[in-house]
């Protein structure tokens, strides 16, 4: 059965991406925006709308309650779960999620006993074993991608044993842990956007259209950036260019979508599927329908490639600094340099494509001297946003293992994982640098580079060239 039979139907699952309640949670929001009248960081999620796909042609009765943008109270979710007793409900949490999300499963554990609860996400991948100890109202939790096995879990909810010998699922007492990923990604339905209310995400990127969807053309990355828990696998995966085209086209004709934020860790990875792929979004005439935005590494750049991206539609790139220390740079295993930074910034403002970075405040060997490279090097590269996370020790990484052993004289200060968000700090502190210090260099970071306008940046950048 379709999941948009008649509503008063048992769900087989709900899906659940959690808030304590929504007023906190969209108040979070508001620093993200890169002006009062521009969204940021509010996008439909896209792993969500895979399985939701996936559960409408495998004809699972299915829904999605987004608590922080379907302005779902805790209240709210229990009387749905009531309501429409889903067999399964299926938490996707990060790290300053999975808290709230194991506050939820033992409210709908307590009110509808019998409903089985599970979690997923990065912050479960990680650690599967230490989650289902620390968060008794998980029956379960899936590590990596949930494609390919979700109609098998569904199969046996009430088997425990057979539960546990899914590939991707953990159970208490299993002996090991398996990770789950779709090898074949051209034969996934596409995102289900039509389950969403898309007029409430703004988007991701400051994409100045009607609409903005997210996009992924491959799934994992090969580098072993040292703070980064890299979700999807070191394996990547990508989809063929057609397979991409088509999803582009499908978004325009059926949601009338004006631009695309790719989600790839390194969207310019593979150069000869790149230059297939710009190729034939201008063969398409969508470099005029459509315009888009992507994250890339700022080694193994040219003039060359950021002209082509910039006749296929691309306006806005993100670039990951990290660090204005070559030390720093070579601990944390990040493979690119200053001469990189400036090189693709100004080639990436020359093809007339707006440019973005982060630089990570608290990374081993972080001084006070290095945080003010940074803080200098952004002036001197002059991108049209800049933000200053301070270094999270997430489950899953190199970090966390070297801040757990004292290494470079990290040390982690709490496990709350609540605290766990990048730009709050509090969680792990060094000899050189101590949380309270971290926390005042990221005010002087961003008192020095405030928000700019952007109509006034793509102009400059109009008139430079």
């Amino acid at each position: 059965m379709n999941a948009n039979n008649n509503s008063t139907q048992n769900l087989d699952v709900l899906f659940v991406y959690p808030s304590y309640g929504n007023i906190t949670a969209k108040e979070k929001l508001r620093p993200a925006r890169i002006s009062d009248d521009i969204p940021n960081q509010e996008s439909p999620h896209i792993g969500i709308g895979y399985l939701l796909a996936v559960a409408k042609k495998s004809g699972i009765r299915a829904k999605f309650i987004d608590m922080v943008f379907d302005n779902f109270s805790v209240d709210d979710l229990i009387a749905y779960v009531k309501e429409h007793r889903p067999a399964l409900v299926g938490f996707t949490a990060f790290t300053t999620h999975i808290k709230s999300a194991g506050y939820l499963a033992e409210m709908i554990k307590s009110s509808v006993p019998n409903t089985k609860v599970c979690a997923g996400g990065p912050h479960v991948s990680a650690i599967p074993a230490v989650t289902l100890e620390e968060f008794p109202a998980f029956d379960f939790v899936i590590c990596g991608e949930a494609e390919e096995t979700l109609a098998k879990i569904l199969d046996c909810l009430d088997n425990e044993e057979a539960l546990g010998k899914i590939i991707g699922v953990a159970t208490r007492g299993s002996a090991s842990f398996t990770w789950a990923g779709c090898d074949d990604l051209d034969a996934l339905s596409f995102p289900a956007w039509e389950e969403f209310d898309l007029s409430k995400y703004g988007g991701l990127y400051p994409h100045q259209t009607g609409r903005e969807l997210p996009m992924l053309a491959q799934r994992g990355c090969p580098y072993k950036c040292n703070f980064c828990m890299r979700a999807s696998g070191d394996d990547v995966r990508s989809r063929s260019v057609g397979s991409v085209i088509s999803e582009i086209e499908h978004n325009i004709e059926a949601f009338g979508c004006g631009a695309i934020a790719f989600l790839d860790e390194t969207f310019t990875l593979n150069k000869k599927w790149t230059r297939d792929f710009f190729a034939t979004l201008k063969k398409r005439g969508l470099n005029d329908k459509i315009k888009w935005a992507c994250s890339m590494r700022v080694s193994h750049t040219t003039p060359e490639l950021f002209t082509a991206m910039r006749e296929a539609g691309c306006y806005y790139t993100f670039f990951g600094l990290e660090s204005a220390d070559p030390k720093v740079l070579e601990i944390v295993d990040k493979k690119i340099d200053i001469d990189d930074m400036r090189r693709s910034v100004n080639w990436a403002k020359e093809a007339g494509i707006v440019p973005v970075g982060a630089f990570i405040i608290g990374l081993a060997e972080d001084t006070e001297e290095t945080v003010h490279k940074a803080i200098d090097l952004a002036g001197d590269l002059d991108l049209f946003s800049i933000t200053f996370p301070i270094a999270v020790p997430f489950p899953g990484t190199e970090l966390r293992q070297q801040a757990e052993q004292n290494q470079f004289g990290l040390r982690i200060l709490s496990n709350n994982w609540n605290q766990y968000g990048k730009q709050e700090g509090g969680v792990m502190e060094s000899e050189a640098l101590s949380w309270s210090r971290r926390k005042e260099l990221q005010q002087i970071a961003y008192e020095r580079h405030p928000k700019k306008n952007l109509d006034a940046y793509i102009r400059n950048l109009a008139g430079a060239n």
